[in-house]
């Protein structure tokens, strides 16, 4: 059995759309780890781009393969960080608010 499988047929035509993208794009099923994965042809040593991480593969992933181009990386690591600014300030105002009901619990 193959461990990739080449997707160039599928009901929504994610297989040909993600060409939109980058012509050399494409995605494999991987069977053995049962997981569809974004894959580029022009990338040196290994072709494997990204793990797509849903079940079915839609319109998602090609929304996916767009927003972690090498182009967007200072977007997206922006978005990383704010994103990881608002959890550490939900996890300290968890921390205050649980503090704060020890001390007028005693």
């Amino acid at each position: 059995m193959k461990k990739q499988i080449l997707l160039e047929n599928d009901p929504f035509y994610i297989s040909s759309r993600i060409k939109e993208v980058d012509e050399n794009y494409f995605f494999v099923f991987n069977s053995k780890e049962k997981r569809f994965e974004l894959h580029n042809s022009a990338q040196k040593g290994s072709t494997f781009a990204l793990v797509v991480p849903y079940e079915v593969l839609d319109e998602r992933a090609i929304f996916l393969a767009r927003k972690t181009r090498k182009e967007n990386i200072d977007k997206l690591v922006r978005e990383m960080d704010e994103e990881n600014r608002r959890r550490e300030e939900r996890l300290k105002k968890q921390a205050f608010e649980q503090m704060r009901e020890v001390i007028y619990e005693s």
